[in-house]
């Protein structure tokens, strides 16, 4: 960015202290935990990872409502708005519908196992632990890529207006989110989310209040026509059924849907904070409450995408060379705007800084949980105490928030923050959604059909990835704007972008097809490719269980009761040790 616009002492303040409210909720929550043990009701590691169970619903729907709503929803959003159109708004809000699915159809089996991480599943359903750390492994590695980009980008995006090095804001935000997750666990978690969401609503309708009564923009009636005028509102119209496309509505009605049920469903994520109330009636109110409020957040950040390009309509910054990334769209046009008022634009920041910290904080928490449960807690049954185990809970998520920062220096190489994080998500989320629904739906599959699939889908998913990234054969597409020298104050040094003289919106000609598979669909050809895999494959395979011992474990048995022993499950746990 080439302008240097001062920020007022009050913007960094500001700053400073949503920075030290999220430290200050990590100790309190430490030292309440402290005395709470003392009573002797519940265990140091229940309380540390689980919120002893009794976590009260409001700070967990808030709580769910930031998790997935990181920076990159902040920044790359709006700037897919601005750059091709409403398509990724559908992609998102498309959530509300993976939240009903996982409220009755998911919900109802995972709460009732009373579990700390979910992927013990695995060894209820299939007497496999090799397919639960094989699953860990891919959520893990999932989750990790996610950290590490959500962390980057809001770095690089800030650092120019803050006057702060990127590297440093890197180190700010994982070492502040590290040491709060550390101390309080999944309450300090949960409870800072809490704070940071009423952050987030703040920032970002403050941001579309000021916006929208600015004379450069003109008001709603003229926001709306230039995204109408320009082919933006009307993108959310394709129905071109080919995946070889860039996006389309029926791309994003599917595959869209298994992305969010990734997050929402069968995410360690979302399942530890349900599994932290008390019962299922209130975890399944919970999303139901959550629905309006999520598909009101989803919407104002996209719509400020529009609100930026009714801005920058007849002087893109991206003509003018004075930024590099549409994903710094947004950062620049909020500075312009709260700016003038001391204190707005230090909210904003404070908004786009909640957004990473709640994400990060509810990944180490997760991770560390994955960890322990699917890794280490058979080897150390017996020989570790329950203080013991917390302890080492909190060297985990330690590590875990390191190796995140970390790998947030190596985020600078992999290109655009919603890109790679769209691509990543993608092609993981369908076969992490398959194999549960493979579980639930189909009780005649094994072990085996299970593996085959879900090592082959994820293989697949892998290869058109790199293919993508390697080729990008969609970086020529963006939609026009109309900048003139009358727009950008006289100044003519800019350069127009020339559409090329193919479609962009179905990629590069010259490119290989699979490149050319729209990121947006990856998580429903995953999804496809492993139930027709598992299917099949399943039919040749000898049945390794009795299916009314499973049946509680299934969409059919979803409503029956967690039996009272398991005397085989005990057992093989002691020969897994």
């Amino acid at each position: 960015m080439s302008r240097d616009v001062s920020l007022h002492w009050l913007d960094y303040a500001i700053f400073g202290l949503s920075i030290g409210l999220s430290l200050s909720t990590g100790v309190y929550h430490a030292i309440k935990s402290r005395i709470i043990l003392r009573r002797g009701d519940r265990t140091a590691k229940e309380e540390y990872l689980m919120g002893g169970r009794q976590l009260p619903p409001l700070p967990v729907a808030l709580s769910l409502l930031t998790t997935f709503l990181s920076g990159i929803l902040m920044l790359g959003v709006p700037a897919e708005m601005f750059q091709r159109g409403a398509q990724i708004w559908l992609n998102f809000v498309i959530g509300v519908a993976s939240s009903i699915v996982t409220c009755f159809v998911f919900l109802p089996v995972f709460h009732k196992m009373k579990s700390t991480c979910l992927h013990e599943y695995f060894i209820h359903r299939y007497n496999s632990i090799l397919i639960r750390r094989l699953f860990s492994l891919l959520f893990l590695l999932f989750t990790i890529v996610y950290m590490s980009v959500v962390l980057y980008a809001p770095s690089v995006a800030l650092s120019p207006v803050l006057q702060i090095n990127k590297w440093y804001l890197v180190l700010i935000f994982g070492c502040t989110t590290t040491l709060y997750t550390c101390l309080g666990g999944l309450k300090a978690v949960v409870w800072t989310d809490s704070l940071q969401a009423v952050i987030m609503y703040t920032g970002v309708f403050t941001l579309i209040y000021k916006g929208l009564s600015h004379p450069r923009v003109g008001g709603l009636e003229r926001v709306m026509s230039i995204a109408w005028d320009s082919g933006r509102i009307s993108e959310l119209g394709r129905m071109d059924w080919r995946i070889d496309q860039y996006n389309s509505l029926w791309i994003n009605l599917f595959s869209g849907t298994i992305v969010w049920l990734a997050s929402f469903g069968v995410n360690q994520l979302a399942i530890q904070r349900y599994a932290s109330l008390p019962n299922l009636k209130v975890a399944q109110s919970i999303i139901i409450y959550t629905l309006a409020p999520f598909t009101v957040l989803c919407s104002i950040v996209a719509f400020v995408g529009f609100i930026a390009l009714a801005y920058f309509y007849n002087c893109n910054p991206l003509e003018t060379g004075e930024i590099k990334q549409s994903d710094h769209i947004t950062i620049i046009f909020a500075r312009d705007i709260l700016q003038p008022t001391p204190g707005l634009f230090g909210l904003y920041v404070s908004c786009i800084m909640s957004a990473t910290l709640s994400t990060l904080s509810s990944g180490m928490n997760s991770m560390a949980a994955a960890i322990y449960e699917d890794f280490l807690k058979n080897k150390l049954d017996g020989k570790i105490t329950d203080t013991g185990a917390t302890r080492l809970n909190k060297l985990i998520v330690l590590i875990c928030g390191l190796t995140s920062t970390g790998l947030a220096f190596l985020a600078e190489v992999l290109g655009g923050s919603l890109r790679i994080c769209i691509s990543v998500m993608g092609a993981m989320s369908g076969p992490m959604v398959a194999i549960f629904v493979l579980a639930l739906f189909f009780p005649k599959s094994g072990s085996k059909s299970c593996l085959i699939s879900f090592f082959l889908s994820n293989l697949f998913c892998l290869i058109i990835c790199i293919a993508n990234y390697i080729q990008d054969p969609y970086q020529d597409l963006f939609l026009p704007t109309n900048t003139t020298m009358e727009g950008c104050n006289q100044n003519s040094n800019f350069t127009i972008r020339m559409m090329p003289t193919y479609d962009a919106h179905y990629g590069n000609p010259d490119t290989l097809f699979i490149s050319r598979i729209s990121t947006y669909s990856y998580a429903g050809v995953g999804f496809v490719l492993m139930m027709v895999i598992g299917y099949i494959t399943s039919l040749f395979e000898e049945s390794d269980h009795k299916e009314e011992k499973i049946r509680h474990l299934t969409f059919a048995g979803r409503n029956e009761p967690w039996p009272d022993t398991h005397h085989e499950f005990d057992h093989f746990l002691k020969e897994v040790k």
